[in-house]
């Protein structure tokens, strides 16, 4: 790229060119007046260009912030301030930071609105924008078999005022949900996956918009039991807060100079350490060996944690079997794999089996159709599909009615009997193919074997 002097007509010199974004995993794009591409990369970029207008993008968490510069004959360098990033979490320089909601986590996070005792769990409500509409009382917690935990109303603080509610108290280690009272604006009956560990408390923080709670945007942090939350590391909060924008797009949107720490934070917050290895895990040569040295860093602090065991998957040694659903929804999908291969990594009529026949895509977070809130008449075991159908089936339909649609899909389209494609398309590879655990795969091979199905 070069320009001319209009006077001479000859070639001006190229000028140092330096852009310094205000932390190093922001996305930045430099572009001249003919919007050609001059520079990209992740952190501070350093090339040479030409005097003239150009453009400097800024991407960081779901944010975009655009601004023009004039470089002229000299060195040209500039800081750029972090772009208005929106964050469930009250964490300064970010665009929804409120001083009311960092006391309230503060607080809550050490004290109990819920019975007596260091709570183990807190959830956090909060409005992103003064004057929205705020349902204190939007989310409930349950137990992983879905009866109530949280002592309905009289369990949460609220401030209405302030725009936040707050749930607190101590739970028994182990796996719980999180949902909406009433179904969300889709009117699907949705849960989270929880989990609580022993010694930590699990902090939910989850942002409130104009249409009311958004569970599927939350963020989630671990702090040692009694410490509380702790907002004094601003960095490793806006990594997060990139790692879990990733992790949404299917991006690798965090620099080394940001992962490397959450993956050694495993004293301090053990699942930034989960979220750090996901976001590794987006790499398209990702480093297995550093893997395994994270996972072995965490699994004494995380005992038993599902989200732990779903990352074991990947490196050598037998696979935990699990019971309970991870948290992450990249976490639900490698146990998915792991069990498809290796029958029992998901613990048979389990929860987490449960939970991995009804999943439903709504971001990081592992989300699914509660069956027991179901409408009746999606509640009931689909038997196989009849010809005919073109392989039609509700959204909700259970995991066996999907499978056997599916099979039967592949017979109408293909023109051949189902057990022929049975024959063809082996067990595990219905389980990559429709993302489901063992169990609900066999089930609907035996049904379309002894319905005669095709």
């Amino acid at each position: 790229m070069s320009s001319s002097d209009p006077a001479s007509g000859t070639p001006r010199p190229e000028v140092p060119f330096v852009v310094i974004p205000d932390t190093p995993s922001v996305l930045v794009t430099v572009t001249d007046e003919a919007l050609r591409e001059v520079a990209h990369g992740m952190g501070t970029i350093e090339t040479t260009v030409t005097p003239g207008i150009y453009r400097i993008e800024q991407r960081f968490a779901g944010a975009v912030a655009t601004r023009f510069v004039e470089v002229g004959d000299e060195a040209f360098t500039e800081r750029l301030p972090l772009p208005r990033v929106p964050a469930p979490v009250p964490v300064r320089r970010t665009a929804t930071t409120q001083d009311e909601h960092r006391l309230a986590a503060l607080r809550w996070s050490r004290e109990s609105t819920h019975r007596t005792g260091a709570p183990s769990l807190m959830v956090l409500l909060r409005n992103l924008r003064r004057g929205w509409r705020l349902d204190p009382y939007a989310l409930q917690l349950t137990a992983e078999g879905g009866a109530a935990v949280d002592g309905g109303e009289v369990g949460w603080r609220v401030d209405e005022q302030q725009g936040w509610s707050a749930w607190s108290g101590p739970l028994a280690p182990g796996g719980y949900r999180l949902r909406l009272r009433k179904p969300s604006g889709e009117g699907l009956p949705l849960a989270q996956a929880l989990w609580v560990s022993e010694g930590w408390t699990t902090l939910v923080f989850v942002s409130n918009g104009p249409r009311g709670a958004q569970p599927q945007h939350a963020t989630v942090e671990m702090a040692p039991l009694g410490t509380g939350w702790s907002p004094v590391d601003e960095e490793l909060s806006l990594a997060r807060e990139a790692a879990l924008s990733g992790l949404r797009q299917g991006i690798d949107l965090i620099s080394d100079q940001q992962l490397f720490p959450m993956l050694d934070s495993q004293r301090a917050d053990p699942f930034l350490g989960v979220v750090g290895a996901h976001a590794m895990l987006l790499d398209h040569k990702p480093d297995l060996r550093r893997l395994d040295e994270v996972v072995r860093r965490l699994a004494p602090h995380l005992p038993g944690h599902p989200d732990v065991a779903a990352l074991r998957t990947l490196i050598d040694g037998p696979p935990a079997r699990v019971a309970s659903p991870p948290m992450l929804a990249a976490s639900c999908r490698l146990l998915i794999e792991a069990d498809a291969a290796d029958p029992g990594v998901i613990e048979d009529g389990s929860a987490a089996e449960d939970v991995a026949e009804r999943l439903v895509g709504r971001g990081v977070w592992t989300t699914w159709l509660e069956q027991e809130r179901w409408p009746g008449t999606l509640r009931t075991r689909g038997g196989p599909v009849p010809r005919g159908t073109g392989g039609a089936r509700p959204l909700a339909s259970d995991a066996v009615s999907r499978v056997q649609a599916y099979v039967q899909e592949i017979a109408d389209l293909e023109g051949r009997a189902v057990a022929d494609v049975l024959h063809q398309v082996s067990r595990d590879e219905l389980c990559r193919r429709t993302g489901l655990p063992h169990r609900p795969v066999e089930r609907a091979i035996e049904g379309l074997r002894e319905t005669g199905a095709g």
